[in-house]
């Protein structure tokens, strides 16, 4: 006979157990379901990239690094679970001075506003901006203490396909880093923005 105290204790583990093995969803809350495929991901991704740029004025010259895709897993399981993220970097050539990021960020921010973005400070360290919309779409900017600056967007598909880079959305050619890897590094001098 089951005492009065553990009953409850017991349907709510097993209430706790099923929302998890549904995914746990339920839990996080914070992700919507995905509805397109990934080419419509990778269409909106370059799109929300382009406006993003395109806001800027002056314009900055860019190269667009690989779009990739991340499987989503359940929490739970740690199994794929038909979902995936789908992003792609873009990163500023032109220099940027210290003294014009607070103009770039403003440009940015109005622009990501007007798409709903929910744009917010996400590192006081180092001049960084990221946004959220409420449909899972998610888009970040950061500088380094290099003066690397790059541009990040993220969209929610419908997909099993595995990790790794979208074959036929590699991107553009960098040049080689002394590691051998691509270089990031802003390689062109601008008038306005590198001042």
């Amino acid at each position: 006979m089951m005492s009065r105290q553990k009953f409850p204790v017991s349907v709510a583990s097993m209430l706790l157990a099923t929302i998890c093995l549904g995914g746990c969803s339920t839990l996080s809350g914070d992700t919507p379901e995905p509805t397109v495929n990934v080419n419509e991901a990778v269409k909106q991704v370059d799109s929300i990239l382009d406006g993003t740029v395109n806001a800027v004025r002056p314009q900055l010259k860019w190269r667009d690094g690989p779009a990739r895709i991340s499987e989503r897993r359940n929490s739970f399981t740690n199994k794929a679970n038909g979902e995936a993220d789908v992003s792609r970097y873009r990163y500023v050539r032109t220099k940027v001075s210290k003294a014009k990021l607070n103009g770039l960020l403003a440009a940015i921010t109005k622009y990501w506003n007007k798409e709903g973005f929910k744009a917010s400070t996400s590192n006081p360290r180092e001049p960084s901006l990221s946004g959220k919309a409420e449909d899972g779409r998610f888009a970040k900017f950061s500088m380094s203490s290099f003066g690397d600056v790059e541009f990040y967007v993220s969209v929610g598909a419908l997909s099993s396909e595995r990790s790794g880079d979208i074959k036929g959305e590699e991107g553009d050619q960098f040049p080689e880093a002394p590691n051998g890897g691509p270089d990031y590094t802003p390689d062109v001098q601008d008038s306005y923005w590198s001042k």
